[in-house]
């Protein structure tokens, strides 16, 4: 047993009983700065796509995006690969404080996983990616599933990660309404084995799902306030939560890889 993974809670609790933490956060110029980059891309792709409305979405913002949304296809605007932040957006972040903070808040090193798509994977290019989650659109959140599912329909025959690594997702909150948006959980899911089913995607892609009944009151919504984090095993059960705010909710998403041998057994 590694001492360094006994002495942190944040661990403790993700690899424990209720296989998440909410105790770590970025600053608040942190936070600024994914704000600020999000935006950017945001905008800049509605530029390239529609110039005809992007004086009025510049002029919302992000967190309004959606009272002008009607005025472009959704879906078809906001695939994952327009989400993922660009490389030289990825580059400054990593240098960000918060990565230092988290590696001694673990106790061990980690790497940011590779860009996956359900097309092809892009291992060199650190993947951190963000989420549009409009006021009481229900397609806007997929259903409750584990990251594990994702990883091995996403191996396509190879491993995503090496046999001596496990991931920890981090969901990092940048605007969101504690309580009226944000991140369903099933606290201690992740010691369970459930039943999964696979639905094609509109790109012909299989997507997992819980594939039995769960009651409302197993699921907990997180109240994390913007800059808060979620930290989460990667047999977690959770899913995005039907916006019931009044803004578009913003979220990003990063996957650490760690080394199975440097925690508990």
């Amino acid at each position: 047993m590694n001492a360094d993974i006994v002495e942190s809670p944040i661990l403790a609790d993700v690899f424990g009983e209720l296989g998440y933490s909410t105790a770590f956060a970025i600053t608040d110029l942190e936070l600024a700065y994914f704000r600020d980059l999000i935006s950017k891309q945001w905008i800049a792709h509605i530029e390239a796509m529609h110039p005809e409305h992007a004086a009025r979405f510049r002029e919302a913002g992000l967190e309004r995006y959606h009272e002008l949304s009607h005025l472009i296809s959704h879906s078809d605007l906001w695939p994952k690969e327009q989400r993922v932040l660009a490389r030289e957006a990825v580059a400054q972040l990593v240098q960000l404080d918060f990565i230092q903070r988290l590696r001694a808040l673990f106790g061990i090193d980690f790497r940011i996983s590779g860009v996956v798509f359900f097309s092809k994977s892009i291992p060199d290019y650190p993947e951190i990616y963000w989420r549009l989650v409009r006021p009481g659109v229900t397609t806007d959140v997929g259903s409750m599933h584990t990251d594990r599912w994702f990883h091995d329909i996403l191996s396509d025959g190879e491993p995503l990660y090496g046999s001596d690594e496990i991931t920890i997702k981090m969901w990092l909150s940048i605007f969101t309404e504690p309580g009226r948006n944000g991140l369903y959980i099933v606290p201690g899911s992740h010691l369970k084995n459930w039943r999964v089913k696979y639905t094609p995607g509109s790109d012909g892609f299989p997507r997992p799902s819980l594939d039995e009944p769960l009651a409302d009151d197993e699921k907990y919504l997180v109240p994390v306030q913007p800059g808060q984090a979620i930290l989460f095993n990667e047999n977690l059960l959770h899913g995005g939560a039907v916006n019931a705010g009044s803004t578009t909710r913003v979220s990003v998403e990063i996957t650490f890889v760690l080394k199975r041998s440097a925690l508990p057994q």
